[in-house]
């Protein structure tokens, strides 16, 4: 008997509640036959499509929601919307334990600890962990290096053909990790955008006591400054590590989360709970009459029912969405802080205020109420992230699991469908991270998942076209950027666990290589198509809320991996009265896991060791790195070794 597609899925929505199901396997693969009816109505160009996928949608999210619920409930749910035509890309070096699969970053430091332990108490040696020693990644050295002007901070997979020409230079330049790489310290990164035209890039974080108070950073990328000078309005203008910046205090009264650029008027946007406020990074643009120097916190906001994420669009409008809806701020229309004078009535009350306030940080402007309100169409939905996509001038949104149970991903029209669901995305198994667009194809966008799958969708398909574990079943992925250097895609991806920033070849289906980011986890990703340069916002995991750090060792560099090997070459030459034609990369004094260095240390428990990558370096603290992608890129600009002690922190 021949069933239509919606009758296919009441089938299967029965077996949600059927016990012959909770087994994980079957569960798996109900998940897949109902992706499986959507794929097949879209190969059939069913009229009854977005029904289908409506349907399949919410049957999905129920099932999803049970998967994380249940007595025995999964970690991180495997991937279940790909298919032969839409693959599953995975990292071609992996550890693999018979009978158990996959070895997760986190599954193989636990595992590293209880083998240690078991050397240790009992002088065994296990058979499975002999298994998995034989497969450990060779030291880098071993490794391919594609150009001698691949950075020594990339870690090349082995036989792996990226599908770039000579006609793509630039392409070619990235995937052979050419670049240049600059670390600057930061507070803990919480979010970041980057203007249309890549002039500036503004960066959230968490600092002060315990991480309670927001911090603002504007990087002016467009400026280079030899040294620390004074803006406009008296606002410090520093350089750092090559580097020009703002660090502003926003005056809000918690962490902002939200963060949006405005680029016709040179504005930065942030938000927390209760108020968006907007600064200035060009100093060259007026509002009523008043061109706000740089650095000047220019409106304030009230934005109370509305707590969710923000945007700008196009008209000089800011948009931030609600449960059930959105509002509406026109700039030109709102009251500015000309002269230092608050806006709106009354003052902002503080007292439930968990950050630093004694010397008058939290600024007491109630804020500008918003012009209008936009009512969404579907009652209660209240999206956790969004992005404009330009093209269409809709909003990729997504919710949040723990409030909504949902987890598909959606367009909004907020212009003329008056707030209604244009098209839904299926496919995810977490909550969306983050979106990222490209103006290389106006027809696909990705998304980062808490999942641990980053997923490459085109606007006009419900599911994914490619799925990229970047999580490995074993962490999140925070963040991901789809870019296209001479119209070729190229997908980076950021991990928190595994510490580093993956670069997928999507034309051959490839993970090429990882880049090091000093053993720090990755929150921000922001792509500068301008200047070819990827910008990444880490956290020290091995840094307290106070700024210390703990659970460090003494390091264990082998002499190649130095920041400057040639410079310990000469001087292990001059004090042995020899001259050192070359350096012996097998050195054992060097390699050996029997001597440390009295100068650097290492986190004990870290997702790379010292031989991981050329040059091993360690940031001790949050970073926000430069990779700057260039043909004639000189490797040997590396961020300087972190200031990182044994255990100087409380813990």
């Amino acid at each position: 008997m021949s069933y239509s597609h919606l009758e296919r899925l009441d089938r299967l929505s029965i077996h949600l509640r059927d016990e012959a199901y909770e087994e994980r396997e079957t569960f798996v693969k109900l998940l897949k036959d109902i992706t499986s009816v959507v794929r097949d109505a879209g190969s059939a160009n069913a009229a009854h499509l977005p029904q289908v996928v409506e349907k399949a949608s919410d049957l999905l999210d129920q099932a999803v929601y049970r998967a994380y619920s249940r007595e025995d409930a999964f970690d991180f749910l495997p991937s279940y919307a790909d298919s032969e035509e839409s693959p599953l890309l995975k990292d071609s070096q992996a550890v693999i334990v018979p009978g158990f699969g996959e070895l997760s970053i986190p599954d193989l430091t636990s595992l590293d600890r209880f083998a240690h332990f078991l050397a240790s108490t009992a002088g065994a040696v296990d058979t499975v962990v002999q298994a998995i020693d034989a497969q450990r990644p060779q030291p880098w050295p071993d490794t391919p290096h594609p150009h001698s002007k691949s950075s020594r901070l990339s870690r090349f997979r082995e036989g792996i053909t990226t599908s770039i020409t000579d006609a793509a230079p630039l392409a070619r330049t990235i995937y052979e990790a050419r670049c240049e790489v600059a670390a600057d310290t930061i507070a803990c990164p919480v979010s970041a955008a980057i203007a249309a035209d890549a002039s500036a890039l503004a960066l959230l974080g968490a600092g002060g006591w315990k991480n309670r108070d927001p911090i603002l950073t504007i990087y002016l990328l467009d400026e280079e400054a030899p040294r620390t000078a004074k803006g406009d309005g008296g606002v410090r203008i520093c350089t750092s590590a090559g580097f020009r910046y703002m660090a502003l205090e926003p005056g809000l009264h918690q962490v902002a989360h939200q963060v949006a650029m405005d680029t016709t008027n040179k504005l930065v946007l942030v938000a927390d709970t209760s108020r968006i406020k907007s600064f200035s990074w060009g100093g060259d643009v007026a509002f009523g009459g008043w061109t706000p120097p740089r650095g000047e916190n220019v409106h304030t906001m009230d934005s109370r029912r509305y707590n969710g994420p923000i945007a700008v669009l196009p008209g000089g409008r800011v948009v931030r969405a609600g449960k059930g809806g959105a509002a509406v701020w026109n700039l030109d229309a709102l009251q500015t802080h000309r002269g230092g004078k608050r806006v709106g009535r009354g003052k902002f009350n503080v007292e439930d205020a968990v950050r630093d306030n004694d010397d008058g940080e939290i600024e007491r402007s109630t804020g500008n109420a918003p012009s209008t309100t936009i009512k969404f169409a579907q009652a209660g939905l209240t999206p956790a992230v969004w992005h404009l996509h330009a093209p269409s001038g809709h909003m990729l949104c997504a919710e949040n699991s723990r409030k909504s149970e949902k987890y598909a991903c959606y367009t909004l029209d907020l212009e003329a469908g008056a707030g209604k669901i244009v098209s839904r995305f299926l496919g995810h198994g977490g909550n969306v991270a983050a979106f990222s667009t490209s103006a290389g194809d106006a027809n696909v966008f990705l998304t980062a998942c808490a999942d641990g799958y980053a997923r490459l969708y085109d606007v006009r398909e419900p599911l994914p076209v490619m799925t990229i574990d970047a999580g490995k079943s074993g962490e999140f992925c925070d963040a991901a950027t789809l870019v296209h250097p001479d119209g070729i895609p190229i997908i980076f991806t950021g991990g928190s666990s595994s510490q580093s920033i993956m670069t997928w070849d999507i034309r051959a289906r490839a993970l090429v290589y990882e880049l090091s980011t000093g053993n720090t986890a990755v929150h921000t990703l922001t792509w500068d198509d301008r200047r070819a340069t990827l910008y990444a916002g880490t956290e020290c995991d091995y840094m307290d809320r106070n700024g210390s750090n703990y659970d460090y060792r003494s390091a264990r560099i082998p002499r190649w991996a130095e920041q400057c090997p040639e410079d310990r070459m000469a001087e292990d030459a001059a004090y042995a009265g020899d001259e050192a034609d070359e350096m012996d990369e097998d050195d054992e004094e060097y390699d050996s896991a029997d001597e440390s260095d009295d100068e650097h240390y290492w986190p004990k428990r870290v997702a790379h060791d010292e031989k991981t990558f050329g040059y091993a370096y360690d940031a001790g603290e949050h970073v926000f790195l430069r990779y700057k992608f260039k043909e004639d890129a000189d490797p040997t600009v590396l961020p300087a070794y972190g200031q990182a002690r044994e255990d100087s922190g409380y813990w």
